[in-house]
């Protein structure tokens, strides 16, 4: 059995008088998929952020390796949890440009090989001739590509991913899923995901982690999970 990556113990996240989350206790499986669904408010995008310190837990204790997020700094965390957002983020210039910008910001301490940087990109599902084009004139699906191949660069153990396909249409959600897998299964990474979409849930596979009202109500493998006609 693979060890728990990130583990979470009788967490509760309380905004404004409002619970978000109750008593969630999780254990995210190194190098496995597990995929976050529910419907809208049930908390699947807030307990992301708390995987990524974007948000702090009201109460509770989350562990990285055996280690308390509190113990390690920020920065160090992010580097080794990457996260891709649901709308693609995006600067100026090239996609070079895009996937050096870890290093310019020094958050990674030396330049990039090219070759590296198109093996990212590759795995990304983006090809090498895509380098040096404007990142600006991409589709939709292409920077999204991007902002997974940008979150690479770090070399993370664990990749976040909020809702990547809601702005994409059908056949790209399907790419970039099949993209997302092959990171898995290649690089070994641990992934958590975010959708509301259960067609794609299924296609992904792993570990089904249904929320509703900011509480667990089932917690299954997609193939077991998906055999109940009554999922939500």
């Amino acid at each position: 059995m693979n060890k728990p990556k990130i583990e979470l113990h009788k967490i509760e996240k309380i905004k404004n008088g409002i619970t978000i989350l109750k008593d969630i206790n999780l254990k995210f499986s190194s190098g496995k998929r597990h995929i976050l669904i529910g419907p809208s408010g049930a908390g699947k995008t807030t307990l992301l952020r708390l995987l990524n310190r974007m948000d702090e837990p009201t109460f509770g204790e989350i562990l990285y390796d055996g280690k308390n997020f509190k113990d390690i700094p920020v920065l160090d965390l992010r580097r080794r949890i990457g996260m891709v957002f649901q709308i693609p983020i995006i600067f100026d210039g090239s996609v070079k440009d895009n996937l050096t910008v870890p290093y310019r910001l020094r958050v990674i301490p030396s330049p990039i090989k090219q070759d590296e940087l198109i093996k990212i990109l590759e795995l990304s599902g983006l090809q090498s001739d895509f380098l040096e084009r404007k990142a600006s004139e991409l589709s939709v699906g292409e920077k999204q590509r991007l902002t997974v191949a940008r979150a690479l660069i770090n070399k993370p153990d664990v990749l976040l991913l909020d809702e990547p396909t809601s702005a994409l249409d059908h056949a790209a959600g399907i790419k970039l899923l099949e993209s997302i897998k092959e990171l898995n299964e290649v690089l070994g990474l641990t992934i958590i995901m975010v959708t509301h979409q259960l067609e794609y849930a299924s296609l992904l596979g792993g570990r089904i982690i249904h929320l509703v009202n900011g509480t667990i109500v089932r917690e299954q493998e997609s193939e077991d999970f998906f055999l109940n006609s009554e999922i939500i």
